[in-house]
């Protein structure tokens, strides 16, 4: 019996298909076999570096195989995001994304280099900060009033610091001088760490970060918190007035999350995703992101997904009636 060479290529295509779709099946369920890379768009000392050096190690734990810190920052979190949406969607390379570079920077940057919802496959929202506005410990400006009386009264003359062009902090500064009627000079750093360097040298009149990144500053002495962006005060610094009690209404919050590439396989989303949410209960790390000043919210991979499109709807027409556009 002879099989002819049109009957025969379809069957080995055929067989091909099926052995490659075994093969990736097979993968799937070894996950994970080697060391996973957790890109962070962001320099040491600010709440995604604390974040995923925290979740990272317990993870590794429970994962058995060693979860890799990678900083890298720049252009107000999105480097980090354009790294990441070309690395294999494999499960061995993941990222932390946020209202920074998902939503604003998205939104603010002509071409940043990736679509939020076509470049990613989201896998879990972990945990929510406010941001506070900071300024050094021998500032005139010793409560958050008097620097915006100083600001109405010198339009331009108060310079502030952030994380980058596009960044929370950045937002949060726009957002803040056109509710209050203010021109505000930003000065751009890379990164929540630089910032503060640049607080503490005294290049900016005040700068906005995360607790995570000041409380250490804060309880040395070096710098004083005047406000928060949170809708109630921040529990640490229960003294400090939220922003809202000045402008009704203001409030800016950042929230960080694991996403991946596109097309990452459910199998390991779901995996990855409970493996997060296991870190996120056990007592140790609630403890420690509290005293950082991050607030546990946990959501799997359909419910991020449907915060991040409600957040892009939300900020689109906000940021466009802001102006903020980086060519």
């Amino acid at each position: 019996m002879s099989i002819t060479r049109t009957k025969l290529l379809p069957a080995l295509a055929a067989l091909g298909m099926a052995l490659s779709l075994a093969s990736g099946a097979a993968a799937q369920d070894r996950w994970p076999s080697k060391p996973i890379r957790l890109i962070v768009p962001s320099a040491p000392g600010a709440s995604f570096d604390f974040t995923a050096r925290l979740i990272a190690t317990k993870l590794a734990e429970q994962l058995g195989q060693a979860v890799v810190v990678e900083n890298i920052p720049g252009a107000g979190t999105t480097l980090g995001l354009v790294r990441l949406a070309k690395q294999p969607a494999d499960g061995y390379t993941i990222g932390l994304g946020s209202d920074s570079n998902l939503v604003a920077g998205a939104l603010i940057h002509k071409d940043v280099g990736y679509d939020p919802v076509r470049d990613f496959t989201p896998v879990a929202r972990l945990v929510d900060t406010p941001y506070l506005y900071l300024v050094r410990a021998d500032s005139p400006y010793r409560s958050f009033d008097e620097i915006l009386a100083a600001a109405r009264l010198k339009p331009g003359s108060i310079s502030y610091g952030s994380a980058g062009v596009g960044s929370g902090p950045h937002l949060a500064g726009e957002l803040l001088a056109s509710q209050a009627k203010l021109t505000l000079l930003h000065v751009p750093y890379r990164g929540g760490g630089p910032a503060m360097s640049g607080l503490l040298s005294g290049d900016v009149g005040f700068s906005i970060t995360t607790p995570a990144a000041a409380m250490p500053l804060i309880a040395s002495g070096k710098i004083r918190a005047l406000a928060t962006t949170g809708a109630k005060r921040q529990r640490l610094l229960p003294d400090t007035p939220t922003v809202a009690e000045s402008l009704p209404g203001h409030e800016v919050i950042l929230w960080i999350g694991f996403v991946a590439p596109a097309g990452l396989p459910v199998a390991i989303q779901q995996r990855l995703a409970a493996e997060a949410k296991k870190v996120l209960a056990v007592p140790d790390v609630i403890e420690r992101l509290s005293g950082a000043g991050l607030d546990v919210n946990f959501t799997g991979p359909e419910e991020a997904a449907r915060s991040l499109a409600a957040e892009l709807a939300q900020w689109g027409p906000v940021i466009k009636t802001l102006g903020i556009r980086v060519e």
